[in-house]
């Protein structure tokens, strides 16, 4: 059997998670990732689920590349020093590990399962600075990394100068011997490129000839001295970055468990996240384990196939209906659909997410044998039918109920009637054995045995009968036609041939084939049927859906509304209160005025502390301007201010009376012409409806006027006449400036003809 990881192309998933991996230990994990223990498995998609969770919500962890670690400490371990890219890889690992923790701070109480593993990455900022203090970012030793090697680069750079002098003094020297003007570098020497006819001319060391023996490359004796001293202090530089990377390694070392371990959570958390990657990417869910045996995957989608072309089909298997026969024709789709299962189910053991609408359940399988596509094994001298055959052999010893078998045309590659019979022993077999079994196939009689075989069930893809193509749409517990006459006609096969062909089938057709052809007809009404309705379900579920939302709004403005109207109330009763509170203090000024006391009495005596528009009561609902009847008294009159325990009432012939609300019956308002009173005062006091303070000085009329209208106000008139004369007009403007202060006076007005005109004033009273 070819390998299970190839047939279901499974090596194409890693392929693309490799792409979002960006360590060594995360990308050797996925190119060996396999089925994860059945006791591990679950804690595995519980961290996807939070690195899902978080990588959507944020962003994906900061992790950058890292190498594996633990080979440089078995170095150390050994006395050796670490390289500078070595010491770089450990620094890479420092700085993501800060980044890590910084990204995920205060986010532990959402994503525990991360934060647990976060919390054990190391801050090292100590170690860190130091390796920065050394390492360049070209990876070269900083001349700050010692003062001795600061010392000796200060020393090369000078002696460096020199040298240069020397070679420009030398070349201008020699010009005329020199093959080329420019000093060249030959076995670690500085050395001029001289003639080889003009060798003799220069003094010094031959260290090189040409290949074609032109140019002899000779180190002038004036620059060995130096050249020595340079090579010296190049030595003394090695050795001093030796001692310098030495001495870095062993503060590298002290800090081995800590920094094995974050390089390991690193790794780990490098291959979640590429499969929380993946799986948003692909719009995938983390499928849930099921104790029971069962696969619910609901609209699955193959992973390797465009999203845009696509079709997602629902897949259900469970112990009632462990196997599944997928009819239908050619090209359809069924060895897609077959595929898509048993990708999933391995993607999902291998704790990655699965691209379906909904989270799906799937046990466990230990195993997944399949049988998909051309078994013909050149190597063994196989047939595809005996490829075929070797492979179901295997399938049938070693199968038990814990596994998934996919069989891709099953029976065929042989005489069709023997197929079709070791198609239906087969199953029946697999039936008994007791896994779980997807098979295709066109045979009659496996459409039989998914109608009367306990445990099989009936499923095909859809084909649009009308344009002869496939819809790649599975549907269950419909057997499928491969419609191969019809496919013939289509592609052009003579019409004379199909039309025998056609015949042939009739008269050998067996009734149970009709039945079928009559059924799958009949269910696939049934299903347009139940598709039309659920449809209708759907939008009356919605509409039911906004009447409800509808609801909790007007619901909710209600609640908003009386608590409004309740702040407002308590707004009043505070203002209120505290008015009242000012006139009683006024109430007990010795100075105060029989008129300011008239009118604060009055506002006492209309002020509620809990008034309310509106009250109920036995008798339905009373507002301020209703009449009502206090039957306890025998009176009656118009609602003027209004609350749960008290009402004030004007009685027809002007009467203020409080009552209990509790006590008052709603009654209709009178007739007009009983709504008409005359106010008098119920100490009979009479009072004129006009003064004259002609002839009165200001000061005099001016107390003429308080003590009037103090009495005006008592007997509860209304409007009075001020006749003050023309005269200077020193009257009138005192008159004016009076009412203008008083806030009992409502209006008032110049008399009009028969008033007494510009010299009298009529006044209103509140």
């Amino acid at each position: 059997m070819k390998d299970i990881e190839s047939i279901l192309e499974f090596t194409a998933i890693k392929t693309r998670l490799l792409a979002h991996a960006h360590t060594v230990i995360a990308t050797k994990a996925i190119e060996t990732l396999s089925f994860i223990d059945k006791k591990k498995l679950a804690a595995e998609l519980a961290m996807l689920t939070e690195m899902m969770s978080f990588a959507q919500r944020y962003a994906p962890l900061p992790i950058q590349s890292s190498q594996l670690l633990a080979p440089y400490f078995d170095k150390g371990r050994k006395g050796a020093a670490l390289t500078p890219i070595e010491i770089n890889d450990v620094a890479e690992d420092l700085r993501t590990f800060a980044r890590v923790i910084a990204i995920f701070k205060g986010k532990q109480g959402s994503f525990p399962l991360l934060g647990k593993l976060i919390s054990s990455l190391a801050s090292l900022d100590d170690l860190l600075e130091k390796i920065t203090r050394v390492l360049a970012p070209d990876l070269s030793i900083k001349d700050s990394a010692s003062p001795a090697l600061n010392k000796i680069r200060h020393q090369k750079r000078s002696l460096t100068q020199k040298i240069s002098h020397q070679i420009n003094k030398l070349t201008e020297t020699y010009s005329s011997y020199l093959s080329d003007r420019q000093a060249v570098v030959r076995n670690g020497h500085l050395v001029l490129p001289v003639l080889s006819q003009e060798k003799g001319k220069v003094e010094g060391i031959i260290h090189a000839i040409s290949d074609t023996g032109y140019t002899t490359f000779i180190e002038p004796s004036a620059l060995v001295s130096l050249n020595n001293e340079m090579y010296v202090l190049e030595q003394a530089e090695l050795e001093e970055i030796h001692r310098i990377l030495l001495a870095l390694t062993q503060a590298i070392m002290v800090h081995e468990t800590p920094i094995v371990s974050g390089n390991e959570t690193l790794g780990y958390l490098d291959l979640i996240g590429a499969k929380a990657t993946y799986g948003l990417e692909i719009n995938a869910h983390v499928a849930e384990i099921s104790l029971a045996r069962t696969i619910e995957l609901e609209l699955a989608r193959h992973p390797l196939i465009d999203s845009r072309k696509v079709v997602p089909n629902t897949f259900k298997l469970d112990d009632k209906n462990r196997i599944v026969i997928i009819t239908g024709p050619n090209a359809g789709g069924k060895t897609v659909a077959m595929k898509t299962v048993g990708l999933l189910v391995y993607m999902h053991q291998c704790g990655l997410a699965l691209p379906t609408s909904k989270p799906g359940r799937l046990s466990y399988f230990d195993n997944i044998y399949a049988d998909i596509g051309d078994s013909q094994s050149l190597m063994d001298n196989l047939s595809t039918f005996a490829g075929h055959i070797s492979n179901l052999a295997m399938m049938v010893r070693q199968v038990d109920p814990t596994d998934l078998v996919l069989i891709d045309e099953l029976g065929t590659g042989t005489d069709p009637s023997e197929g079709e019979a070791l198609a239906v022993a087969l199953l029946r077999y697999m039936a008994k054995k007791g896994p779980f079994v997807i098979v295709s196939s066109h045979f009659a009689l496996l459409k039989q045995l998914g109608y009367s075989e306990a445990g099989m069930r009936n499923a095909s893809m859809r084909f649009n009968e009308k344009k002869l193509t496939p819809t790649y749409e599975l549907v269950l517990d419909i057997p499928g036609r491969s419609y191969g006459l019809e496919m013939a006609r289509r592609y052009g096969l003579d019409d004379e041939i199909i039309a025998a062909a056609d015949q042939i089938i009739a008269s050998s057709r067996q009734d149970a084939s009709k039945l079928i052809d009559d059924l799958q007809i009949e269910l696939e009404e049934q299903r347009e049927k139940t598709s039309s309705l659920l449809e209708k379900e759907t939008l009356l579920q919605r509409r039911l859906q906004k009447a409800d939302e509808d609801q909790q709004r007007i619901e909710q403005e209600k609640r908003n509304l009386q608590a409004e109207m309740k702040l407002e109330r308590t707004r009043i009763l505070q203002q209120a209160q505290q008015e009242a509170q000012q006139a009683i203090a006024a109430l007990s000024n010795p100075s105060l005025k029989l008129h300011e006391a008239i009118a604060i009495k009055r506002m006492l005596e209309h002020q509620d502390l809990e008034e309310e528009l509106i009250v109920s009561s036995d008798q339905g609902e009373l507002r301020v301007g209703d009449y009502a009847a206090y039957e306890a008294l025998g009176v009656s009159g118009k609602i003027t201010s209004i609350s749960k325990k008290q009402t004030t009432l004007l009685t027809n012939d002007g009467k203020t009376i409080k009552v209990t609300t509790a006590n008052l019956v709603k009654i209709e308002p009178p007739a007009d012409n009983e709504k008409k009173v005359a106010f008098i005062n119920k100490n009979e006091i009479r009072v004129s409806q006009e003064l004259n303070i002609i002839g009165q000085r200001v000061d005099e009329a001016l107390d003429s006027l308080d003590a009037y209208l103090d009495s005006a106000l008592a007997a509860n008139l209304k409007r009075v006449r001020i006749i003050h004369g023309l005269g200077t007009g020193a009257l009138r403007r005192m008159v004016t400036n009076y009412l203008d202060s008083k806030s009992f006076v409502a209006s008032y007005r110049y008399g009009e003809a028969g008033e007494g005109g510009a010299g009298a004033t009529v006044v209103f009273l509140k």
